[in-house]
């Protein structure tokens, strides 16, 4: 990991500082649980909690007169004699009162000047050692912290660490350019949404020569950045066109409709088979319109692209514009959901679908009907596709006749119709009547 002391403390020193710190502390308790055993095994010193003084020496913290005293207090008395002896004749009864006096007020002034002692316990240089090396290593973590987090690289070290997943490094801008320089594995894919502005944009390009192909980056997702203009876009698509930029394989910017064409033609000569990889382009929701549509219908025909998302852009009477995108070459997947064809849209979208090499075309959301539905049937038969998105085109069951006959012909794996003007029992009907015709 980059980084010199005491700033960039590498992960090496911040763990022996741990180990050290733990050491300490079972060295202190070890030498606790010792201290203790001695005092419970009646070997310990004087002070030890509950220990008696020897007869005859004060006890510790009492004043010099009560020690005579105390250990007349705790010599045993003598054993009672029968009456009528000569001993207990001899033993005046003066005395004996004498003799009980000073040990009931003996007892109580111990009592009250052992109440008021308070063991003194002296730190041993194994607990010293262990509270300055536990407070060494809090000092270097905190200000560690502390600098990490103002140079926005605290999250992407944390998940090297491996404290936090890694997606947990995905919070801004300055995380992952620092997670791409300072780790040493793979990063293949980038996800950053919604904190990615201009500024931020031209960071990330930056950190793309340097480090993105030694991350191997074959990803960049950047939906949902409202504060990401052209501008920053621009700076994005110059860092993925140079000489040692990563060999970067897809590329999103949905849900970024301020780009609008302008925005969008920014990224156009990725599509040059020269210039780049990137076999992935996802435009969903970019404001796009109908003449970027046929701008990108020029640019695909001799690239590598092999999956397009046009999805919730106005694309009403894009018709043309679209069957002449499936003339890429080798374009496997098209997305055009909630765009607003017209059932002869998706008529001369159908017109194309024979040659092309199409697999999974979406075309939910569109409300194209019955109409749209049999146009696009017509030319099913002859063509690839083996997922088909119908959701949320205003289908009735019997729009479905034309559909199953042509699954009949050359049946494919996949199809959707939720969301149509039908029961999910009569959906489910149908499915199983697909499916009776090959059994």
């Amino acid at each position: 990991m980059a980084g010199h002391l005491p700033w960039g403390l590498p992960r090496t020193a911040l763990l022996l500082m741990l180990m050290l710190a733990l050491l300490g502390s079972a060295a202190a308790a070890a030498a606790i649980a010792a201290e203790e055993g001695q005092c419970s095994t009646g070997s310990g010193a004087a002070d030890c909690p509950g220990a008696s003084a020897p007869a005859g020496r004060p006890s510790p913290g009492l004043p010099a007169q009560f020690g005579s005293a105390a250990a007349s207090a705790a010599a045993p008395l003598p054993p009672p004699q029968l009456a009528g002896s000569p001993a207990s004749a001899e033993v005046p009864a003066e005395t004996e009162k004498e003799a009980r006096a000073p040990e009931g007020n003996l007892t109580g002034m111990e009592g009250e000047a052992l109440s008021s002692v308070h063991p003194r316990e002296e730190l041993s240089h194994v607990r010293v050692g262990f509270v300055l090396s536990l407070v060494a290593f809090l000092l270097v973590w905190i200000i560690g912290s502390i600098k990490f987090a103002v140079d926005g690289s605290l999250p992407a070290r944390l998940a090297l660490w491996g404290l936090f997943p890694e997606a947990y490094a995905a919070v801004s801008v300055r995380s992952v350019v620092a997670l791409l320089r300072l780790k040493a594995g793979q990063t293949p894919v980038v996800v950053l949404q919604s904190c990615v502005c201009d500024k931020g944009a031209v960071e990330l390009a930056d950190a793309l020569g340097r480090y993105g192909r030694k991350a191997g980056l074959q990803a960049l997702e950047l939906p949902h950045n409202p504060a990401m203009s052209e501008v920053g876009l621009k700076h994005l698509a110059a860092a993925i066109l140079a000489e040692d930029s990563p060999p970067l394989q897809e590329l999103d910017v949905s849900y970024n409709p301020q780009l609008g064409d302008d925005g969008a033609e920014l990224l156009l000569p990725l599509l040059k088979p020269t210039a780049c990889q990137v076999n992935e382009l996802k435009l969903a929701d970019c404001g796009l319109s109908v003449s970027f549509v046929e701008r990108l219908a020029e640019k695909v025909a001799m690239s590598s692209l092999r999956v397009l998302d046009l999805s919730n852009n106005v694309l009403t009477g894009a018709g043309e514009a679209i069957a002449a995108l499936c003339e890429a070459p080798v374009l496997e997947e098209l997305t055009l959901g909630w765009c607003r064809l017209r059932p002869e849209d998706v008529a001369a979208l159908a017109k194309e679908l024979p040659y092309t090499s199409l697999r999974s075309l979406h075309l939910g959301g569109n409300r194209f009907g019955g109409p749209g539905l049999a146009a696009l049937a017509e030319h099913l038969p002859r063509s690839q596709i083996d997922e088909l998105g119908l959701e949320r085109n205003d289908l009735e069951v019997g729009d479905l006749g034309t559909l199953g006959e042509a699954w009949a012909k050359r049946p494919f794996s996949r199809l959707r119709l939720d969301g149509n003007r039908m029961s999910q029992a009569e959906v489910a009907r149908f499915i199983r009547a697909l499916k009776s015709i090959h059994t």
